[in-house]
């Protein structure tokens, strides 16, 4: 929910109801005092404050529960349940067929009240992750696997979407890529944790302690979420009213907010977005990208393992520095986006960097070029971060931008499917097919985002809304 409220702090929304859209705008435009820079900048380190650690926090928790089989499986997951042949890759295989085909419950952060969805997804997925440590068998783990991914999908695909509610523009990717580094973070703490819990021996196996330990936070955390997320700008009681003035301000300047009668979601303008050709290039992009990562928190540790050289319980701690250093990346790259207000060539400068890693790890034996080589493997994942951003700035209304975020996720979330399923036992220990399969498609990212794009349009929809017209100018 963005925009002015009819029920709660705003009774300017109240008060321009009836009034057609160019005297609506005069009236604002009145009553108004545009802010100075100073003050818009105080504004979007307020919401930074109270946005960003949640949702960070939260889709690192996320990263953290559906990633975390491999640390499991090392921790000796397989001593305990019987995962021969295919049965592991199809544990990262059930989980994405359900988080395909629930990525419209996304659409909830515009429905509903944002506090109450997510502390609500938060809770359901938290308690599974943790019950994962009862199951005793491959169908049960499986069942977790299944109804884990449709949580999930009601929570991480959305938080775009909500993020786009309370920034404007040119200043989203970065918080797109605070919000995507959680996910680097997630996979670096997860294989040092993952390395701490191995050396507990007791009653309880390791990979039970594993879950149990990694699940129990996230449920804790739905606390937290429901009281202090705020659902939109009006709603939101760490900012004054100035405050708020301003922030319904730099977010309008550029696209419509959703005003009294108007919230919820627009259905017209939803399918608006599914048919957008521009909603389905960096779809498809993000489908590449998901093929040569999805796939590497499920492997990693593995794939360190078959080095030779470290135990498995090394290898958990081992897989953690390539992470940190993508986290580092990410948020360094997405500044950068935001500042030349480019997406495209960022985003190849991340596949470029991903491929030669990939080609590193399907080429070269030597331990110490292979372990190298994960460090530059895993920058692809910085691209995923700016296509988030890129389909934030195509759209205009926030149901358009909802609905071109399910196209993104549901094309997307489709590269696991191929990406968990390339790094087979039998290619051990070079993994040479899965390898060449990822560099392959960092390689087509790197060749369609590499041609950036000037995008100059009027937003005649906005135009409708305000009375204004006004023309955007953004290099993709």
């Amino acid at each position: 929910m963005s925009g002015f409220e009819k029920n709660g702090s705003s009774d300017v929304a109240y008060q321009l109801e009836g009034l057609d859209p160019r005297e609506k705008a005069e009236r604002i435009a009145a009553s108004f005092v545009p802010p100075t820079p100073e003050e818009e900048r105080k504004v979007i380190q307020k919401l930074d404050r109270r946005l960003l650690p949640l949702v960070f926090v939260l889709y690192s928790l996320a990263v953290l529960d559906r990633s975390n089989l491999g640390n499991a499986r090392l921790a000796g997951l397989t001593k305990s349940i019987d995962l021969s042949g295919n049965r592991y890759a199809w544990l990262g295989t059930i989980f994405y067929i359900s988080y395909i085909l629930f990525q419209w419950m996304q659409m909830g952060w515009k429905q509903f009240p944002a506090h109450m969805w997510c502390a609500g997804v938060v809770m359901l997925w938290g308690f599974i992750a943790t019950i994962q440590a009862a199951t005793t068998s491959w169908g049960g783990l499986m069942t977790c696997r299944f109804f884990l991914a449709i949580a999930e999908a009601a929570y991480g695909p959305g938080v775009p979407l909500y993020l786009s509610y309370f920034y404007p523009r040119e200043r989203i990717g970065f918080r797109h890529g605070v919000f995507i580094s959680g996910a680097a973070m997630a996979n670096a703490y997860g294989g040092a944790l993952a390395y701490a819990i191995t050396q507990i021996h007791g009653s309880i196996k390791p990979w039970q302690i594993l879950f149990i330990i990694e699940g129990l936070p996230t449920c804790i955390l739905a606390v937290v979420v429901f009281f202090l997320l705020p659902d939109g700008i009006t709603s939101a009681r760490f900012l004054t009213k100035r405050d708020k003035e301003i922030a319904l301000h730099f977010v309008a300047r550029n696209q419509r907010l959703d005003v009294g009668k108007q919230q919820g979601l627009r259905v017209r303008e939803m399918l608006e977005g599914f048919k957008d050709p521009k909603s389905w290039i960096p779809a498809f992009c993000y489908f590449g990208c998901n093929v040569s990562y999805a796939s590497l928190p499920l492997f990693v540790p593995t794939i360190i393992s078959e080095m030779g050289k470290w135990s498995p319980a090394q290898s958990n701690g081992l897989s953690a520095p390539p992470y940190l250093l993508c986290f580092f990346y990410i948020i360094t790259i997405c500044w950068l986006s935001d500042r030349f207000k480019m997406r495209g060539p960022f985003c190849a400068l991340s596949a470029t960097i991903g491929a030669i890693g990939f080609i590193i790890l399907a080429t070269a034996t030597k331990t110490g070029a292979r372990y190298f080589a994960l460090f530059m493997a895993v920058q692809i994942f910085a691209s995923v971060a700016l296509l988030l951003a890129w389909t934030a700035n195509i759209h205009a209304t926030e149901s358009k931008r909802a609905g071109g975020y399910v196209v993104l996720a549901t094309v997307g979330q489709c590269g696991p499917l191929l990406g968990t399923n390339v790094f087979p036992d039998s290619e051990k220990p070079y993994f040479r097919k899965g390898m060449w399969i990822s560099a392959a498609f960092c390689l087509l990212e790197m060749a369609r985002e590499g041609v950036p794009e000037v995008e100059e349009y009027e937003d005649t929809s906005i135009a409708r809304e305000t009375g204004v017209h006004e023309r955007h100018r953004y290099i993709w």
